[in-house]
Protein backbone atom coordinates (compact mmCIF):
# COMPACT_ATOMS: atom_id res chain seq x y z
CA UNK A 1 0.00 0.00 0.00
CA UNK A 2 1.14 3.38 -0.03
CA UNK A 3 3.57 4.61 3.21
CA UNK A 4 -0.06 5.49 4.97
CA UNK A 5 -1.04 1.94 4.55
CA UNK A 6 2.81 0.73 5.45
CA UNK A 7 3.06 2.71 8.64
CA UNK A 8 -0.23 1.04 9.64
CA UNK A 9 0.73 -2.27 9.35
CA UNK A 10 4.20 -1.15 10.84
CA UNK A 11 2.24 0.06 14.18
CA UNK A 12 0.07 -3.07 13.74
CA UNK A 13 2.93 -5.69 13.46
CA UNK A 14 4.61 -3.84 16.96
CA UNK A 15 1.28 -4.32 18.73
CA UNK A 16 1.98 -7.85 17.56
CA UNK A 17 5.36 -7.64 19.52
CA UNK A 18 7.13 -8.33 16.07
CA UNK A 19 10.28 -5.99 15.42
CA UNK A 20 10.72 -7.38 12.19
CA UNK A 21 30.68 -22.93 1.15
CA UNK A 22 29.04 -24.02 -1.91
CA UNK A 23 29.41 -27.52 -2.66
CA UNK A 24 30.65 -29.21 -5.99
CA UNK A 25 27.78 -30.20 -8.44
CA UNK A 26 27.42 -33.21 -8.91
CA UNK A 27 25.27 -35.93 -10.26
CA UNK A 28 23.96 -37.15 -7.19
CA UNK A 29 22.74 -33.49 -6.22
CA UNK A 30 20.94 -33.00 -9.72
CA UNK A 31 18.46 -35.93 -8.62
CA UNK A 32 16.06 -33.98 -6.24
CA UNK A 33 15.63 -31.37 -9.33
CA UNK A 34 15.39 -34.54 -11.70
CA UNK A 35 12.17 -35.57 -9.66
CA UNK A 36 11.04 -32.62 -8.70
CA UNK A 37 10.96 -32.14 -12.69
CA UNK A 38 9.27 -35.28 -13.08
CA UNK A 39 6.15 -33.85 -11.34
CA UNK A 40 5.54 -31.58 -13.43
CA UNK A 41 2.33 -32.79 -15.33
CA UNK A 42 -1.04 -30.94 -15.61
CA UNK A 43 -3.38 -31.07 -12.71
CA UNK A 44 -1.33 -32.71 -10.30
CA UNK A 45 0.18 -31.38 -7.39
CA UNK A 46 1.71 -30.66 -3.65
CA UNK A 47 0.22 -30.18 -0.19
CA UNK A 48 1.90 -27.79 1.77
CA UNK A 49 1.90 -26.69 5.67
CA UNK A 50 3.71 -23.80 7.19
CA UNK A 51 4.21 -23.17 10.79
CA UNK A 52 5.40 -20.17 11.73
CA UNK A 53 7.45 -18.99 15.16
CA UNK A 54 9.11 -15.90 16.00
CA UNK A 55 12.24 -15.67 18.73
CA UNK A 56 12.26 -13.11 20.70
CA UNK A 57 13.59 -11.75 24.37
CA UNK A 58 9.92 -12.70 25.35
CA UNK A 59 10.59 -16.48 24.07
CA UNK A 60 9.79 -18.62 21.36
CA UNK A 61 6.03 -18.85 19.81
CA UNK A 62 4.30 -19.92 17.39
CA UNK A 63 2.65 -16.74 15.03
CA UNK A 64 1.37 -18.07 11.89
CA UNK A 65 0.64 -20.98 10.27
CA UNK A 66 -0.35 -21.59 6.72
CA UNK A 67 -1.89 -24.68 4.52
CA UNK A 68 -2.55 -24.67 0.78
CA UNK A 69 -1.40 -26.08 -2.37
CA UNK A 70 0.99 -25.81 -5.43
CA UNK A 71 -0.88 -26.87 -8.72
CA UNK A 72 1.84 -27.54 -11.50
CA UNK A 73 1.80 -27.60 -15.40
CA UNK A 74 4.09 -29.43 -17.71
CA UNK A 75 6.96 -26.34 -17.14
CA UNK A 76 6.11 -26.44 -13.07
CA UNK A 77 4.00 -24.18 -10.85
CA UNK A 78 1.22 -23.29 -12.33
CA UNK A 79 -1.02 -22.17 -9.83
CA UNK A 80 -0.97 -21.45 -5.53
CA UNK A 81 -4.08 -21.51 -3.13
CA UNK A 82 -2.79 -20.93 0.35
CA UNK A 83 -4.54 -20.21 3.60
CA UNK A 84 -2.64 -18.41 6.78
CA UNK A 85 -4.03 -17.55 10.11
CA UNK A 86 -1.96 -15.37 12.40
CA UNK A 87 -2.26 -16.78 16.24
CA UNK A 88 -3.63 -13.48 17.85
CA UNK A 89 -7.50 -12.37 18.89
CA UNK A 90 -9.13 -9.20 18.97
CA UNK A 91 -9.10 -9.72 22.68
CA UNK A 92 -5.32 -9.99 22.02
CA UNK A 93 -5.15 -5.85 20.81
CA UNK A 94 -8.12 -4.79 23.15
CA UNK A 95 -10.75 -4.68 20.59
CA UNK A 96 -13.81 -5.18 21.59
CA UNK A 97 -16.22 -6.93 19.83
CA UNK A 98 -17.99 -3.49 19.29
CA UNK A 99 -14.98 -2.35 17.84
CA UNK A 100 -14.24 -5.14 15.06
CA UNK A 101 -16.88 -3.86 13.28
CA UNK A 102 -16.37 -0.26 13.24
CA UNK A 103 -16.31 1.68 10.10
CA UNK A 104 -14.37 4.32 10.99
CA UNK A 105 -10.86 3.69 12.42
CA UNK A 106 -8.70 2.46 9.80
CA UNK A 107 -6.19 1.31 12.63
CA UNK A 108 -9.12 -0.88 14.29
CA UNK A 109 -9.85 -2.50 10.93
CA UNK A 110 -6.57 -2.63 10.28
CA UNK A 111 -6.32 -4.75 13.55
CA UNK A 112 -9.21 -6.87 13.23
CA UNK A 113 -8.14 -7.99 9.90
CA UNK A 114 -4.84 -9.51 11.64
CA UNK A 115 -7.34 -11.54 13.68
CA UNK A 116 -9.38 -13.19 10.15
CA UNK A 117 -7.22 -16.00 8.04
CA UNK A 118 -6.27 -14.75 4.83
CA UNK A 119 -6.55 -16.99 1.37
CA UNK A 120 -3.83 -16.35 -1.19
CA UNK A 121 -4.76 -17.64 -4.98
CA UNK A 122 -2.18 -17.04 -7.64
CA UNK A 123 -2.24 -18.02 -11.17
CA UNK A 124 0.75 -17.68 -13.12
CA UNK A 125 1.30 -14.07 -12.63
CA UNK A 126 -2.24 -13.04 -10.85
CA UNK A 127 -2.77 -12.74 -7.20
CA UNK A 128 -6.33 -12.83 -5.49
CA UNK A 129 -6.31 -11.87 -1.87
CA UNK A 130 -9.57 -12.59 0.26
CA UNK A 131 -10.03 -11.97 3.99
CA UNK A 132 -7.32 -10.86 6.60
CA UNK A 133 -6.17 -7.26 6.76
CA UNK A 134 -6.82 -6.68 3.21
CA UNK A 135 -10.23 -7.67 3.55
CA UNK A 136 -11.47 -4.90 6.06
CA UNK A 137 -10.91 -2.92 2.95
CA UNK A 138 -12.88 -4.17 0.44
CA UNK A 139 -16.30 -3.09 -1.33
CA UNK A 140 -19.33 -4.90 0.52
CA UNK A 141 -19.93 -6.49 -2.47
CA UNK A 142 -16.59 -7.96 -3.21
CA UNK A 143 -14.88 -10.80 -1.42
CA UNK A 144 -11.38 -10.67 -3.77
CA UNK A 145 -8.78 -8.09 -4.33
CA UNK A 146 -6.52 -8.85 -7.27
CA UNK A 147 -3.16 -7.31 -6.08
CA UNK A 148 -0.10 -8.75 -8.08
CA UNK A 149 2.73 -7.65 -6.99
CA UNK A 150 2.89 -9.31 -2.97
CA UNK A 151 1.52 -12.73 -1.94
CA UNK A 152 -1.13 -10.94 0.78
CA UNK A 153 0.42 -9.78 4.14
CA UNK A 154 0.87 -12.76 5.33
CA UNK A 155 3.15 -14.10 2.45
CA UNK A 156 6.42 -12.81 4.52
CA UNK A 157 5.03 -14.05 7.91
CA UNK A 158 5.37 -17.62 6.09
CA UNK A 159 7.78 -19.98 4.30
CA UNK A 160 9.77 -17.75 1.86
CA UNK A 161 11.70 -20.66 0.12
CA UNK A 162 9.89 -22.58 -2.31
CA UNK A 163 11.18 -26.24 -3.21
CA UNK A 164 8.74 -26.72 -5.48
CA UNK A 165 10.68 -24.35 -7.85
CA UNK A 166 13.98 -25.91 -9.49
CA UNK A 167 15.87 -23.27 -9.48
CA UNK A 168 15.50 -22.14 -5.81
CA UNK A 169 15.89 -25.91 -5.34
CA UNK A 170 18.79 -25.60 -7.01
CA UNK A 171 20.12 -22.99 -5.61
CA UNK A 172 19.78 -24.27 -2.31
CA UNK A 173 21.62 -27.82 -3.43
CA UNK A 174 24.44 -25.15 -4.96
CA UNK A 175 24.79 -23.90 -1.19
CA UNK A 176 24.81 -27.34 0.52
CA UNK A 177 27.79 -26.99 3.69
CA UNK A 178 26.02 -30.43 4.85
CA UNK A 179 25.00 -33.72 3.71
CA UNK A 180 23.75 -36.84 4.86
CA UNK A 181 21.32 -39.34 3.92
CA UNK A 182 18.28 -37.66 2.34
CA UNK A 183 18.93 -34.48 4.41
CA UNK A 184 20.74 -31.02 3.07
CA UNK A 185 21.78 -28.31 5.00
CA UNK A 186 23.27 -24.63 4.09
CA UNK A 187 23.13 -20.85 3.86
CA UNK A 188 22.11 -18.12 1.35
CA UNK A 189 21.53 -14.81 1.46
CA UNK A 190 17.84 -12.89 0.92
CA UNK A 191 19.65 -11.37 -2.21
CA UNK A 192 20.26 -14.42 -4.03
CA UNK A 193 17.10 -16.11 -3.06
CA UNK A 194 15.93 -12.52 -4.93
CA UNK A 195 17.13 -13.20 -7.65
CA UNK A 196 16.66 -16.60 -8.73
CA UNK A 197 12.77 -17.01 -6.91
CA UNK A 198 9.50 -15.24 -8.07
CA UNK A 199 8.05 -17.11 -5.05
CA UNK A 200 10.50 -14.98 -2.75
CA UNK A 201 9.58 -11.78 -5.09
CA UNK A 202 5.86 -12.43 -4.10
CA UNK A 203 5.88 -13.09 -0.69
CA UNK A 204 8.40 -9.84 0.47
CA UNK A 205 6.93 -7.85 -2.09
CA UNK A 206 9.15 -5.17 -2.34
CA UNK A 207 12.25 -4.44 -3.69
CA UNK A 208 15.45 -5.75 -2.17
CA UNK A 209 17.81 -3.47 -0.89
CA UNK A 210 21.76 -3.57 -0.81
CA UNK A 211 21.53 -4.15 3.42
CA UNK A 212 18.25 -6.78 3.23
CA UNK A 213 19.91 -8.37 0.58
CA UNK A 214 23.13 -9.03 2.78
CA UNK A 215 20.22 -10.85 5.01
CA UNK A 216 21.68 -14.40 5.37
CA UNK A 217 18.60 -17.81 5.96
CA UNK A 218 20.28 -21.15 7.20
CA UNK A 219 18.16 -23.79 5.56
CA UNK A 220 17.76 -27.81 6.17
CA UNK A 221 15.63 -29.71 3.96
CA UNK A 222 14.39 -33.15 4.09
CA UNK A 223 13.66 -35.51 1.18
CA UNK A 224 12.44 -38.65 1.03
CA UNK A 225 13.09 -41.90 -0.96
CA UNK A 226 11.86 -40.72 -3.67
CA UNK A 227 14.07 -37.75 -3.59
CA UNK A 228 11.16 -35.11 -3.17
CA UNK A 229 10.97 -32.42 -0.13
CA UNK A 230 9.11 -33.60 2.65
CA UNK A 231 10.07 -31.63 4.72
CA UNK A 232 11.96 -27.81 5.01
CA UNK A 233 13.41 -25.66 7.84
CA UNK A 234 14.37 -21.85 7.18
CA UNK A 235 15.80 -19.47 9.43
CA UNK A 236 16.72 -15.53 9.58
CA UNK A 237 17.17 -12.62 11.61
CA UNK A 238 14.48 -10.08 12.29
CA UNK A 239 15.94 -7.13 14.22
CA UNK A 240 18.71 -6.93 16.01
CA UNK A 241 18.02 -9.95 18.46
CA UNK A 242 15.15 -11.67 17.11
CA UNK A 243 14.81 -14.52 14.64
CA UNK A 244 11.92 -16.36 12.46
CA UNK A 245 11.79 -20.32 11.49
CA UNK A 246 9.57 -21.30 9.21
CA UNK A 247 8.68 -25.32 9.33
CA UNK A 248 7.03 -26.51 5.99
CA UNK A 249 6.14 -30.10 5.27
CA UNK A 250 5.27 -31.05 1.82
CA UNK A 251 2.38 -34.26 1.39
CA UNK A 252 0.95 -35.88 -1.67
CA UNK A 253 3.36 -34.84 -4.28
CA UNK A 254 1.91 -36.23 -7.47
CA UNK A 255 -2.09 -35.60 -6.25
CA UNK A 256 -4.49 -34.32 -7.99
CA UNK A 257 -4.50 -30.30 -7.23
CA UNK A 258 -7.26 -27.86 -8.81
CA UNK A 259 -6.70 -24.11 -8.44
CA UNK A 260 -9.07 -21.82 -9.65
CA UNK A 261 -9.57 -17.67 -10.37
CA UNK A 262 -11.95 -16.13 -8.21
CA UNK A 263 -15.66 -15.27 -10.17
CA UNK A 264 -14.58 -12.03 -12.15
CA UNK A 265 -17.80 -9.85 -10.28
CA UNK A 266 -16.31 -10.77 -6.75
CA UNK A 267 -12.90 -9.39 -7.49
CA UNK A 268 -12.35 -5.80 -6.79
CA UNK A 269 -9.75 -3.49 -8.01
CA UNK A 270 -7.36 -1.22 -6.15
CA UNK A 271 -8.53 1.74 -6.85
CA UNK A 272 -12.01 0.25 -4.48
CA UNK A 273 -10.53 -0.18 -1.77
CA UNK A 274 -11.54 1.87 1.06
CA UNK A 275 -8.65 3.15 2.17
CA UNK A 276 -8.39 6.60 -0.52
CA UNK A 277 -7.53 4.09 -3.31
CA UNK A 278 -3.85 4.53 -2.15
CA UNK A 279 -2.49 1.10 -2.53
CA UNK A 280 0.88 -0.06 -2.58
CA UNK A 281 3.53 -2.91 -1.09
CA UNK A 282 5.03 -3.78 1.12
CA UNK A 283 3.88 -6.06 3.72
CA UNK A 284 6.93 -7.17 4.99
CA UNK A 285 8.68 -8.15 8.38
CA UNK A 286 11.99 -8.23 6.96
CA UNK A 287 14.57 -5.88 8.59
CA UNK A 288 18.08 -6.38 9.71
CA UNK A 289 17.48 -4.16 12.82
Amino acid sequence: MKRHIAGLACAAMTVLSVPALASTATAQASDPISALRSQFKTGLGVKTVDTTKMRSVAGNAVVAKRTGVFQFGTSGIRASDHTAQLRIKASDLGLSEASTTSEDDQMTKLLAGLTKPERVVRIKNATYISGGMLGEFLPADKTWLRFDTVAGFTGSLSQLVNVAEPSTLKALLAHTTVKRAGTYAGKITFGELYKISPWFRVSVGEPMDRRTGKISMSWKLYLGSDKLAKRLTTSYPAGSKDAVTVDTSYTGWGSKVTVTTPPADQVAKQSELELNGKVEPPFTVLNPG
